[in-house]
Parts: C-alpha cells; sequence; structure tokens
C-alpha cells in the first residue's frame, strides 16, 4: 500500500512540475496579474484533458483512484510531453496491478533480472524493452533527484543487457559479426549514462535535461544500440 501511494504522489508531483513549466499564452489562455500561480492552473489543465476539475484535482492530490490510459495520453498530450516523460507519466499513473505492464513492459526493477526468451527475435526485442525502461527509470530519477537509485544499473556488464551480452547470450551468437558492433554501442551508450549522472549529481538540473533531448550524444548513443541491436539478423548464427 505504501508503495502505491509513493507511486501517486510522484504522480502528482510530476503533474504539478509540468503544468508550471507551460506558458499559458501558448495555449491561448489569458494572463494578467490575478494569475497566483506559474504555467497552467489545474482548471485550465482539466479543460483541456476534457476532465473535471474534481477528477483532476483527485489525481494530483494522490487519491486513490484508477487513471484510465486514454486519459493519461490526453494529459500527455496537454502537458505537451516528450516520449521520455510520457513513459514516466504512464509508469506513475496505472495501478502496477493493473494492466501496466501492456502499457510499458518489463517494468520491474532491473537488478538481476535476466533476459530469455524462445526465440532470438524474442530476445532482441526484451533488450529493446530493457533499453527503453533503463532510459524511462534514468528519467525518473532526474526528476526526484534520486541519482543514487542508479547505481545498480550503471555497471555495463552487469545491467540486464550486459548480462545477457557476456553471461546468457548462446555462446555461437558471440561469433557473429553483429556481436562486437552490439557490445560496442551498448557500452557506448553506458559511458553517457555516466555522464549524465555526473552532471545530476552536481545539481546541474537544467544540463542534464538537455542532455536527455534532441541530438546531444546521449540521444545518438541510445538510437546507435536500438538500430544495432534491430538490425542483429536472426538467421543462424555463424
Amino acid at each position: 500500500m505504501e508503495r502505491d501511494l509513493d507511486r501517486r504522489r510522484k504522480l502528482g508531483d510530476f503533474l504539478k512540475a509540468k503544468r508550471a513549466s507551460l506558458d499559458p499564452l501558448t495555449f491561448g489562455l489569458p494572463v494578467h496579474f490575478r494569475r497566483r500561480v506559474a504555467g497552467l492552473r489545474r482548471e485550465e489543465v482539466a479543460l483541456l484533458a476534457g476532465i473535471s476539475v474534481t477528477w483532476y484535482t483527485q489525481i494530483e492530490c494522490a487519491a486513490s483512484i484508477t487513471i484510465s490510459p486514454a486519459l493519461l495520453g490526453r494529459l500527455a498530450d496537454v502537458l505537451r510531453l516528450a516520449q521520455l516523460e510520457r513513459a514516466y507519466l504512464f509508469t506513475l499513473g496505472i495501478d502496477e496491478m493493473g494492466i501496466i505492464n501492456a502499457v510499458v513492459p518489463q517494468l520491474e526493477m532491473l537488478t538481476g533480472s535476466r533476459i530469455a526468451a524462445a526465440t532470438f527475435d524474442g530476445e532482441i526485442a526484451q533488450v529493446l524493452r530493457a533499453h527503453r525502461t533503463i532510459k524511462t527509470h534514468l528519467y525518473a530519477t532526474i526528476v526526484h533527484e534520486t541519482f543514487d537509485e542508479l547505481e545498480p544499473y550503471l555497471d555495463e556488464a552487469r545491467c540486464p543487457i550486459g548480462i545477457w551480452l557476456h553471461d546468457d547470450l548462446a555462446p555461437e551468437r558471440r561469433h557473429d559479426p553483429q556481436y562486437s558492433l552490439a557490445a560496442s554501442a551498448h557500452a557506448a551508450f553506458h559511458r553517457e549514462i555516466e555522464k549524465v549522472v555526473r552532471v545530476g549529481t552536481v545539481g546541474r538540473s537544467i544540463d542534464v535535461e538537455t542532455m536527455l533531448v534532441g541530438t546531444s550524444a546521449y540521444v545518438v548513443a541510445s538510437g546507435v544500440l536500438e538500430r544495432t541491436f534491430a538490425a542483429w539478423p536472426s538467421g543462424a548464427a555463424a
């Protein structure tokens, strides 16, 4: 129960922070001296998302209510969330005992987890999901400034993808030409994670957010990793 309450509180804090960061003028909303809060009001977010103010207030106040994926999608659109922010919203907004696994796969704690599937294509699919989950977790630590929680993920060889590459991958697959490319792309991405964490731990949150968007080295390394693993042929190993 405490874990669920913590999830709902984080959701409320995230929504408050995002609406406070938006300029009402971009939505065609009036701005005058009586506006007491930065960004959008609760009433305005509720109106734009097509729900009642009471319902939206309950969400921000961590009430124990069920939030549909459709509503989360509308809130993500209203708040103009980036891809990582959208994924993070869904991890917080859906009861983990409900359909969360259908929305963002593999959201369980990654430490010590292993990648296994009936086919090589299935393993690659799990690798890509694990990669995206790690990125979402990284974003969450930035939002809440809990960089100490990232420690288990920083060791390139012991994260789920590293364990798969170095321990669990069928030995014959390591003779594939793509293996060295995949291992190199994975190591390069971890070097970028370490840079992000290094900046974050000294309190430069604005710099950290810049490192996670656009054409930054982190974004480029992530894209290379995804393309490299996705291109690994599923045919018979060499």
